[in-house]
């Protein structure tokens, strides 16, 4: 599958799509991902499934994106652990969950985990 098929358009126009949420499953989509966020901030959120508190995140942070229309990738923790420890070495950011990475231009821009990661979203529109 190419990366740019995770934007396939419906034949909608841009201001009708809604959220999309892109698993990042695999280091390959990390060119794609870094050459994405020279074009716009890339959010990129690491999920627990076995954390509640994750759980309640996840759903108002999808909520956030979802009133402004804005996709983010997905980081299932427990699914792709590796993926999980390699990114935290690659971007220099330690490990946390729930956790928000915005990368711009190929560096992260911001980062927060938790309830504070809400705030950060809302603030990086």
């Amino acid at each position: 599958m190419k990366m740019f098929e995770f934007f396939k358009s419906d034949n909608k126009k841009d201001s009708d799509q809604v959220l999309k949420r892109i698993d990042f499953k695999d280091k390959e989509q990390w060119s794609y991902i870094t050459e994405l966020s020279h074009k716009q901030a890339v959010y990129i959120f690491k999920h627990s499934s076995r954390c509640g508190i994750s759980s309640m995140v996840l759903s108002r942070f999808e909520k956030q994106l979802k009133e402004r229309k804005a996709s983010y990738f997905y980081l299932h923790i427990q699914g792709f652990r590796s993926l999980s420890n390699w990114l935290a070495e690659e971007l220099g950011v330690r490990h946390e969950s729930p956790q928000l990475i915005i990368l711009k231009n190929g560096k992260v821009l911001a980062h927060e985990s938790h309830y504070a990661l809400l705030e950060l979203a809302q603030n990086y529109k």
